[in-house]
């Protein structure tokens, strides 16, 4: 059933009241600061000497551990139960009861009350604080503040001392939204963790909250070294499988951990001790979200990275698509050449919608090539090349620019096979410049002098380079690019598809060649325009400007660019293919 909440209700922090009807009643925060004695921070210290206290954890009062020790689970127990282990004490200062005052280093606070497991409130004069007895700042030390982290105050031997914030902790139930604007942040922070060197393995749910500074947690995360064994720690829901058999750490914990929290955050209630399943990720009514979650919390090999569980949360939290509207223009002609008898011109293009798990998407692929060759040898290449070029099925997922343009690059490969097939033996190949059009984002892969612009704003720029003589001249600065317009060698091309069996390293150009950008967005208004040589080596570009800045559509000025072509006298054949972005 949708949620009929507004959607600044939706996203809003829970109120007290809010929090306890929909915080899980298995890990409630608490509310009421309760009375602190000797006694029961010796307790909590004994079980924190190696993992996460029961307070900690959030256990319900009948799952608490039985005195004198608090145990760490093990998974070496029958029946697939945790085996609990007496962990030793390594805290030998129990006196910060309330009301006491203390010295550590430079730093001199006095105790107030409980906070949240073995952390305390206290006060250093104006300032509050909260003070974690024998807790090892070491680490938290070396992330320089990072935003969603506490500010650490003092780090030492007695233990560590952050500053206090006041906030409300996260509700649960959220909608995918308010859900998204919680983990994605922390997806960040486990992707910086593990540039550091670091993992995740566990944090306080309830330590995260909504401050004045916004989103933070206000107890640090539990963090291990990467390729070290981990602490024993154990959260219900929340702990992932290596971690609990002590396999050395990896950045893919944290993974594991924020896929625990994003669960609970959308569904309210933690995961089972066994982990996710099928089933039960099946059971969330949000597209993309199973899927994610699947990735996220899976087994340790197959597991999303931080960087991969990052690019998941993002593409979940982008708008719905955008709506592409794309409008076409086309024609070629043989041209006036007397010799001429085949046109060895040829342009395609392919438009599909793509659904994945993110939603629909367009796709296009679109090409035009000139082909070489005595006889119908250049036609054959040609057609071979664009056919190749829009046919066989997309890979996945194209959301990354730089798979796109990968692809693309492939794409012009398989069209160099299909030549040398078509050809057979017979001398000829063909240039090609192929344009991939994923939602609003294009780009473009290319051999040859075919050509391909970006018409935008009144202004035409060229996206590829000619692989030709004359322009090697031009660029060496021999001839002057008007020179090369007239040049006798200027159909003369230094690369081209069919006279290469094995793919060449940068043979295929992309539009990092001309923009310094693996990809670029096509506006609503602005055109790609694909344009064989007989086109561009007879109609200036202020001809062009002009042409498609009167032209009624992109057919009419398709029309009109090769109709220029063959008043200029069309020695060559002629093609131009437009595609313009409507809205």
């Amino acid at each position: 059933m949708p949620d009929e909440r507004s959607e600044s209700e939706q996203a809003r922090p829970l109120g007290d009241d809010e929090a306890e009807d929909r915080v899980p009643p298995t890990s409630p925060p608490p509310t009421e600061p309760e009375p602190l004695d000797a006694l029961d921070l010796q307790e909590i210290a004994e079980a924190e000497a190696e993992g996460m206290t029961h307070a900690d954890m959030g256990l319900p009062p009948e799952e608490e551990l039985p005195e004198p020790a608090a145990k760490a689970p093990s998974a070496s127990s029958e029946g697939g139960h945790l085996e609990e282990t007496v962990l030793p004490s390594t805290v030998e200062n129990y006196e910060l009861q309330p009301g006491t005052t203390h010295t550590w280093g430079p730093l001199t606070f006095q105790v107030a009350s409980r906070y949240l497991g073995s952390w305390i409130t206290a006060t250093d004069g104006e300032n509050r604080l909260l003070v974690g007895p024998r807790h090892d700042g070491r680490l938290l030390a070396s992330l320089d503040n990072h935003r969603l982290l506490p500010r650490l105050v003092y780090a030492g031997p007695e233990g560590t001392v952050l500053e206090a914030l006041d906030g409300k902790p996260i509700g649960r139930n959220l909608p995918l939204r308010a859900a998204l604007e919680v983990v994605q942040p922390l997806a960040q922070l486990v992707y910086f963790l593990e540039r550091k060197g670091l993992a995740l393995l566990d944090l306080e749910p309830h330590a995260l909250q909504q401050t004045p500074q916004g989103l933070k947690l206000t107890l640090p995360p539990r963090l291990g070294r990467i390729g070290e064994p981990p602490p024993r720690v154990w959260r219900q829901g929340y702990t992932p499988p290596e971690v609990l058999a002590e396999a050395p750490l990896s950045g893919k914990s944290g993974v594991y951990l924020l896929g625990a929290l994003w669960f609970e955050l959308l569904t309210g209630t933690p995961l089972p001790v066994e982990g996710p399943s099928e089933l039960l990720l099946s059971g969330i009514p949000l597209p993309g979200v199973p899927q994610a979650l699947a990735q996220m919390l899976a087994p340790l090999d197959e597991r999303a990275t931080p960087k991969q569980a990052l690019a998941l949360l993002q593409k979940l939290s982008r708008p719905g698509e955008v709506e592409v509207l794309l409008e076409f223009g086309e024609a070629t002609s043989v041209g006036l050449n007397p010799s001429r008898h085949y046109n060895q011109d040829a342009y395609a293009y392919r438009l599909e919608r793509i659904q994945s798990e993110f939603g629909r998407t367009l796709l296009l692929r679109a090409c035009v090539s000139d082909g070489m060759g005595g006889m119908a040898a250049g036609e054959r290449a040609s057609q071979a090349a664009v056919e190749t070029f829009i046919a066989g099925d997309q890979p996945h997922p194209l959301d990354d620019p730089q798979a796109q343009s990968d692809w693309g690059v492939r794409l012009v490969w398989a069209a160099n096979q299909a030549v040398l097939e078509a050809l057979a033996g017979l001398d000829g190949g063909c240039t090609l410049s192929g344009v991939i059009l994923w939602g609003a984002r294009y780009t473009v892969a290319h051999v040859g002098d075919t050509r391909i612009y970006l018409w935008r704003s009144g202004q035409l720029q060229q996206l590829t380079r000619d692989h030709s003589l004359v322009a090697a001249l031009v660029a060496s600065q021999m001839i002057t690019r008007e020179e090369a317009m007239h040049h006798p060698d200027r159909n003369q091309v230094l690369r081209s598809l069919g006279n290469l069996r094995q793919p060449q390293e940068g043979y295929v150009e992309t539009l990092e060649a001309t923009t310094g950008q693996v990809s670029g967005t096509l506006e609503p208004g602005a055109a790609l325009v694909l344009l064989s040589d007989g086109v561009w080596g007879e109609v200036t570009e202020a001809q062009m400007a002009e042409i498609l800045s009167q032209a009624a559509s992109p057919q009419a000025a398709a029309e009109a660019l090769v109709q220029r072509a063959l008043e200029a006298g069309a020695p060559d054949n002629a093609a131009a293919l437009i595609i313009r972005r409507r809205i």
